[in-house]
């Protein structure tokens, strides 16, 4: 069924290149119905400050183009990181929620870090408290923290599904969301080819972090093959798994009235080939 009787919505990760009002102005060339902004450099730590009634104007537009937003915290965040890190991660997550908060944004997805050299029961604990204190910090009980499935490159978290759940059950439930990456979990050892693969993710995502707790799927096809541990993205149907393998995901019912946004190469023609890929792909019951 439709999750919350809402029709599914789709759209790219969109470019802010020129303001927040040309994101505005892509989105509705494209004929989106959902994307995903950066609301800074995601390589860089500092957030610059608006102009001044930019963040009204743009929660004004989006509302008229009936646009749901999220946006995508910076790759530098990793609140499972050593103390340095950590608390440079803390403190720019806090500002990106707070910022979320005053464009109007359903969600910030941000990836769950990196382990490195610690114990996985550590990191997890620092993760979670990580993530806790930057929403405390942010001033904002309203936008959700949707945490992200990985590909299992190097010591990042949350390539394991139970893992990634321990993770998102530990967010107050208020602000507890997810974002699922098709591409990631096909890197991480779903064969979304068969359905065998997709019944084993849907059945984990379903029991592990629960169907009201998804927010968002970023709908992505690989690079490389099922089980790489390499996150790499490709073009809707011209990668590893391939348009008969995500079609069927996601049209599976349990995704319905969940957001699909693409993260992929931009390019003006590509752009509208994934986005037909989308729409063609929302589950008709």
């Amino acid at each position: 069924m439709k999750k919350g009787g809402a029709a599914t919505r789709w759209g790219l990760h969109t470019s802010t290149a020129g303001g927040l009002g040309e994101m505005l102005v892509r989105a509705e060339r494209m004929g989106e119905t959902a994307a995903q902004i950066f609301v800074k450099s995601n390589r860089r730590w500092e957030m610059p400050p608006l102009q001044v009634g930019e963040a009204q104007e743009f929660q004004k537009k989006k509302g008229e183009q009936d646009l749901w937003v999220c946006s995508h915290a910076g790759y530098l965040i990793n609140v499972a990181g050593s103390d340095e890190t950590r608390q440079k991660s803390i403190r720019a997550l806090a500002e990106e929620v707070s910022r979320a908060e005053e464009l109007g944004l359903a969600a910030v997805v941000v990836h769950c870090g990196s382990r490195g050299e610690k114990e996985s029961n550590e990191a997890r604990r620092r993760a979670v408290e990580g993530f806790q204190e930057a929403l405390e910090r942010s001033g904002t009980q309203r936008v959700k923290l949707a945490l992200e499935n990985s590909a299992g490159q190097g010591s990042s978290l949350a390539r394991d599904v139970a893992e990634w759940g321990e993770l998102v059950q530990g967010i107050p439930k208020r602000q507890r969301a997810a974002c699922l990456d098709t591409a990631h979990a096909f890197a991480a050892g779903f064969d979304l080819r068969t359905e065998e693969g997709r019944s084993r993710l849907r059945a984990e995502v379903l029991r592990e972090i629960g169907q009201e707790n998804l927010v968002v799927i970023h709908a992505n096809d690989s690079k490389t093959e099922c089980g790489s541990e390499v996150d790499r993205h490709e073009h809707l149907g011209a990668g590893k798994i391939g348009a008969d393998g995500l079609r069927s995901f996601l049209r599976d019912p349990s995704w319905a009235g969940i957001p699909r946004i693409g993260e992929l190469p931009p390019g003006e023609r590509e752009d509208r080939e994934n986005l037909a890929f989308l729409r063609a792909s929302c589950p008709t019951t």
